[in-house]
């Protein structure tokens, strides 16, 4: 069918006096996918309408009501240029007082879920702050495109649920942001609907409107927006600060926002916006939950943390703001991420026993004042965000200058910089002679079409990893690689290359090694460096493999690789075998860190010290797949040979953890169609909806500019095997045999 796939049982119910009842059952075969969301799927296949554009009697052609837009071409700074698939959000310092002068416009700090709006001709895609698709949680702002005079536009604002008097509440947001279940989702959007206030316009109609003002982009936005009851545009203030905050403290508002009227849009925290808080209020991590009631089958307090540098920090508990379904929903999101490890460098002394978890979850809370000994006064929850990083959680202290703020490892350490993610090859010229590094590069053939579905070029996979060097570096240096070259793209013929070329430039660095016995060294290209890197680009290595082992110690491993393969299965087996492999992990207290491949199936790579063969780490890993398999037949396939693989399962491939075997690294780009590439991954990403496709040489830049390097535990993190192996004999004991 056109949304549906596999076989389905219609059975008929006899419901006494109520008529008949039907029920659509989903079969277990290889179309079965846990966690599928009809949402997901909620236009009409024969108008292309949305289930709200059909309550309300709109066609999906309606065009807007005429208003007098402004076009593209008149607003200063703008630039031609195709619409980003992502963006990361600009976000304000937090401030004591508002600044006070003509530069500066006013607004209303919405208390709700900042969204990013990309409007695509009649099609809406919402995206939250982290880059978590959102549109399925609001379906009634489907409608946006009948009220947007525009064709192509990036819409910045914030979600909000609004009390009796027209005020934004958090706390009303709440079940909004908790619903997972579409029913829910569908009734909420009816009974407790949203509003989309809009603040900025960051593209518009083939224009790239970042490097505008301010003040012109908002005028661009006012002139393309027709208010509805979904959709409002925010409106700025001139003049004074100080009584605007007055104003908006007299109505009961969270705070405000003042912006330079001249300022550009920046995806990073700038001093440009500032927000000022009236009601003391933030995020926070949670870090464990304390015992509740006897019988509740809930939790008493919720235990905080904020980052300092790299360090978790205690803030307190909070135990008041929850009614007893919000109890239940947190305890159920929670009670999956207990660890029996305190996530805090220094365990704090917390009266009531405390079930610990992983520091994944984010909440918010407002509260009186910080303690001398810096924790909260009298916090109340006011709700979960799913749109919020745990390592953004930091003691937000007004008036802080730039450089007072913390250095958070994945944003400051390790996110890609704007000169590196520029393009480094630009213009239509087929060749082009660089200096990198002081090394000077010549790059060919840069016209020839490498993906020839979507268009992507030579220069396109040059620039991509110019533009991830700096993440990738590190996971590649020492490492010998086996070269795999596409002279002419993924369509055509490839072929590897282990022995460098006589031809390779001398200042490569080649690592003789010999691989058997008695036979002659290959000579192994290593990649320590960014010209290194780009010189393999041009050769046409459109992923890089590197071995397991770095050079130095290469008969000790530094990870045991965990690779998912599905055998014709969907993707959500394969999310769901990466959990239980976590599950395991946890039980041995060891860490492991998870990423697509950039193909089919995930890779979960476990860091450990550079001590143990390739066999022990190859036999760590057969237990742990014959573990998860003896717990979840139903899921595994453990058949070597391909032929006796069971379909429809995941098949868990610890065989090719071998010295001088080789695998793709993390930020690869793969050779497969629609130029997937190898992301690392969030565990709370693990879940029902991801896929592999949906991290692509088009939006992967922006996401590694958000995230940073999250595989760097990966190389920090190196593990001992001795306690864990402890760990992993009663398990083996109590397999069925």
């Amino acid at each position: 069918g056109e949304k549906l796939n596999g076989e389905f049982a219609l059975v008929r119910m006899k419901n006494r006096g109520k008529g008949n009842e039907w029920l659509l059952l989903k079969k277990k075969d290889a179309a079965a996918e846990p966690g599928w969301d009809a949402e997901k799927f909620s236009r009409s296949v024969l108008t292309g309408r949305t289930q709200e554009e059909i309550a309300q009697g709109l066609a999906a052609s309606d065009p807007p009501a005429p208003v007098a837009v402004v076009a593209p071409s008149e607003i200063p700074g703008a630039v031609r240029a195709a619409m980003p698939s992502s963006i990361v959000p600009m976000q304000a310092f937090a401030a004591a007082e508002p600044p006070e002068g003509p530069e500066w416009l006013y607004e209303i700090k919405w208390d709700g879920v900042r969204a990013i709006c990309f409007l695509d001709g009649q099609t809406v895609r919402l995206v939250s702050r982290n880059g978590n698709p959102a549109d399925a949680q609001y379906p009634e702002l489907s409608v946006l495109p009948h009220y947007l005079a525009a064709e192509s536009a990036i819409l910045d604002g914030e979600i909000a649920a609004l009390d009796e008097q027209g005020r934004p509440s958090f706390h009303l947001l709440q079940p909004r942001i908790m619903a997972a279940d579409p029913n829910a989702i569908a009734h909420l959007s009816r009974t407790r609907p949203v509003v989309f206030f809009v603040f900025d316009l960051l593209y518009l109609d083939g224009c790239d409107l970042r490097g505008s003002p301010l003040e012109e982009r908002k005028r661009a936005l006012e002139s393309i927006l027709r208010p509805c009851p979904q959709l409002r545009y925010s409106e700025h203030f001139s003049g004074r600060g100080a009584p605007f905050l007055e104003a908006a403290r007299a109505q009961g508002l969270e705070g405000i926002v003042a912006k330079r009227a001249q300022s550009r849009y920046e995806s990073k925290r700038s001093r440009d916006w500032l927000k000022v808080k009236i009601v003391s209020q933030q995020d926070f991590v949670i870090c464990g939950f304390t015992a509740g009631e006897r019988g509740s089958g809930t939790f008493g307090a919720l235990v905080l943390g904020i980052y300092e540098q790299d360090n978790l920090l205690w803030a307190g508990n909070v135990g008041t703001g929850f009614d007893q379904p919000a109890l239940e929903k947190i305890h159920a999101l929670l009670e999956p991420l207990a660890s029996p490890r305190c996530p805090f460098r220094d365990i704090p002394k917390i009266p009531q026993p405390v079930t610990w978890v992983r520091p994944e979850r984010v909440c918010t809370a407002k509260f009186a004042s910080w303690t001398p000994d810096g924790r909260l006064r009298a916090p109340v929850f006011l709700g979960l965000r799913l749109d919020a990083e745990p390592r953004d959680c930091f003691r937000e202290q007004p008036g802080d200058p730039p450089a007072a703020a913390p250095k958070r490892r994945r944003r400051v350490a390790a996110a890609p910089a704007a000169e590196a993610r520029a393009p480094l090859l630009s213009g239509s010229a087929d060749a082009a002679l660089l200096t990198v590094e002081s090394r000077r590069l010549k790059f060919t053939n840069l016209n020839k079409v490498f993906y020839p579905r979507e268009g992507y070029t030579k220069r396109d996979l040059i620039n991509f990893y110019n533009g991830v060097a700096e993440l990738i570096l590190p996971h590649l240096r020492d490492r010998p690689l086996s070269l795999k070259r596409y002279p002419n793209g993924i369509e055509g013929e490839y072929f590897f290359q282990k022995e460098a070329a006589e031809s390779f430039p001398a200042w490569l660095r080649i690592e003789p090694i010999s691989t058997e016995p008695g036979k002659a060294p290959t000579h192994f290209v290593v990649c320590d460096d960014r010209a290194t890197l780009l010189f393999l680009a041009n050769l046409g290595c459109i992923d890089q493999n590197p071995w397991m082992s770095r050079a130095g110690s290469l008969a000790n491993p530094d990870f045991i690789l965990i690779d998912l393969d599905p055998q014709d299965c969907p993707f959500g087996r394969i999310v769901e075998a990466a959990q239980l492999v976590r599950q395991k992990l946890d039980r041995l207290e060891l860490e492991g860190y998870p990423k697509t491949t950039g193909g089919d199936g995930m890779h979960i790579y476990i860091p450990i010290q550079p001590r143990y063969t390739y066999e022990q780490a190859r036999t760590f890993a057969e237990i742990l797949a014959r573990l998860a398999a003896a717990e979840r037949p139903d899921l595994f396939t453990t058949p070597r040979a391909v032929a006796r693989r069971e379909r429809g399962k995941v098949y868990f491939d610890w065989a090719q953890i071998a010295e001088g075997k080789t695998i793709a690294a993390p930020y690869v780009l793969r050779a497969h169609p629609g130029a997937p590439v190898a992301t690392p991954l969030h565990w709370r990403e693990v879940a029902a909806g991801l896929t592999p496709d949906q991290f692509t040489i088009r939006n992967a830049l922006d996401r590694f500019a958000r995230v940073g390097d999250l595989f760097v535990p990966v190389l920090t993190n190196r593990q001992p095997l001795e306690a864990a192996l402890e760990r992993l004999e009663p398990l083996v004991r109590s397999m069925p045999r």
